[in-house]
């Protein structure tokens, strides 16, 4: 009876004290205080990917799983259970790295560290056979023949694929789902404007899609720039016999603007059209491929340099500087991840960017130890982020993927990427967990 008398003097004192129910413990429950605020103290791990399962340690959380919201970027994990001072919760999706927050009613409490989200890069293959020859179907049933021609592909916002098929000269389309068809062209060698499925091209190795879905194709031998509307009309935008008009090997839209750019390898630079003459507007050597960001400036891999540059557009002047090195020490080849100048490169060819502006460059393959997905981040870190350099063909997570030659690369709206690897005869996906 004393031991009774003596629980219940306690459960009073605490409930004065603390303004909380701390009998409910006699029961396994526990309430939050909205008066009192919400610590976290730890959560272990300290980082982790999708499904990673996080034990956050604190004070005044709840046992009420429903009444309590996990985040970081504002991104909920799903909670496994909680108590007073615990809350046991796993990531559901990709959360990127911060700080972590538990919310009861109206009461937040953000952790004074960051959890580090490790990103998952699941390499698969949405279409392609992996054998040289013409089809059109669905994922393996398709063929293309890519033929040694390195190319640039493009995804448009509604997760439809643009690839230049230099082999078959057409230019093919793949959807979410799969499935492949051709956009344009008959699969001769040559030159024909027109209708689409009468079109020629001279060996297309790079696509870009505009605001209003006009598919523009860079060829590398047929010395044009071609467009592509919506109704299946094929028009040349520019023509160059000479310097612009060399071997085009990719293609890029300032959305803002709607200048085209392209990239010329052996015109030793980056055009357009102004007033409608093909103008070079970067000088610099041997660019393999371009990508462009939402301000207008321009990135570019460079095949000598063994860099990634960036050059800054003035859209007063409808102008580029002379650029800067992002990434890779000038004619220093190797396979090295590290930090902008530490890092090296066996000759980059694709490059592609996201929504938060980190870069993604894919090496040229052939011989070299650059069969590899690389990225770029804000910091200007390269990190390998599928593959391991050398050839060969697999799916998987990471270093346990493989590709030949993956000399195209594209993001998507979501983050997830397109890669056009080259010698495997496949397009194939990485998606970004």
């Amino acid at each position: 009876m004393s031991v009774k008398i003596n629980l219940n003097i306690l459960c009073v004192a605490l409930v004065v004290a603390l303004g909380v129910s701390a009998c409910k413990k006699e029961n396994g429950g526990y309430s939050h205080n909205s008066s009192a605020p919400i610590t976290i103290t730890s959560f272990t791990p300290e980082e982790g990917a999708t499904g990673t399962e996080v034990l956050i340690n604190g004070s005044n959380f709840s046992s009420d799983t429903s009444q309590i919201k996990v985040t970081i970027n504002g991104v909920p994990l799903k909670i496994a259970g909680a108590k007073e001072n615990q809350i046991m919760a796993y990531l559901t999706t990709k959360t990127g790295t911060g700080p972590v927050e538990v919310t009861i009613g109206k009461n937040t409490g953000a952790s004074t560290t960051d959890f580090s989200y490790l990103f998952s890069y699941v390499v698969t293959t949405l279409a392609g056979s992996g054998n040289s020859g013409y089809a059109d179907g669905t994922g393996a049933a398709a063929s293309f023949n890519f033929a040694g021609v390195r190319s640039q592909l493009s995804v448009d916002d509604n997760l439809n694929v643009y690839v230049p098929d230099g082999g078959n000269q057409r230019i093919r389309k793949i959807a979410p789902d799969g499935t492949v068809t051709t956009l344009a062209g008959m699969g001769q060698n040559g030159f024909a404007d027109g209708n689409a499925a009468d079109a020629k091209f001279n060996n297309p190795c790079g696509t870009a899609v505009d605001a209003n879905g006009n598919v523009y194709v860079a060829e590398r031998n047929g010395r044009r720039i071609r467009k592509i509307t919506p109704d299946g009309t094929v028009s040349t935008h520019a023509f160059s016999s000479g310097n612009g008009g060399n071997e085009l090997t990719s293609v890029v839209i300032n959305k803002t603007t709607g200048n085209v750019y392209w990239s010329d390898f052996y015109g030793d630079g980056i055009y357009t059209l102004k007033n409608g003459n093909v103008t070079k507007v970067i000088n610099y050597s041997l660019p393999c491929t371009i990508t462009i960001d939402a301000a207008g400036n321009i990135y570019a891999t460079h095949y000598d340099a063994q860099m990634v540059r960036k050059y800054t557009y003035d859209a007063t002047n409808d102008a580029f500087d002379n650029g800067v090195d992002i990434a890779g020490t000038d004619r220093q080849s190797g396979w090295v991840d590290g930090t902008g100048p530490m890092a090296r490169f066996n000759n980059p060819w694709g490059i592609a960017m996201d929504s938060k502006n980190n870069l993604y460059v894919a090496g040229l393959g052939e011989g070299r130890n650059s069969n590899c997905v690389r990225m770029i981040d804000a910091d200007k870190w390269v990190s390998t982020i599928a593959g391991v350099g050398d050839r060969g063909f697999a799916e998987g997570t990471g270093s346990s993927a493989r590709f030949s030659g993956p000399t195209g690369i594209a993001v998507d709206k979501n983050g997830n990427m397109y890669v056009l690897d080259m010698a495997n005869n496949r397009v194939r996906k990485i998606s970004v967990k």
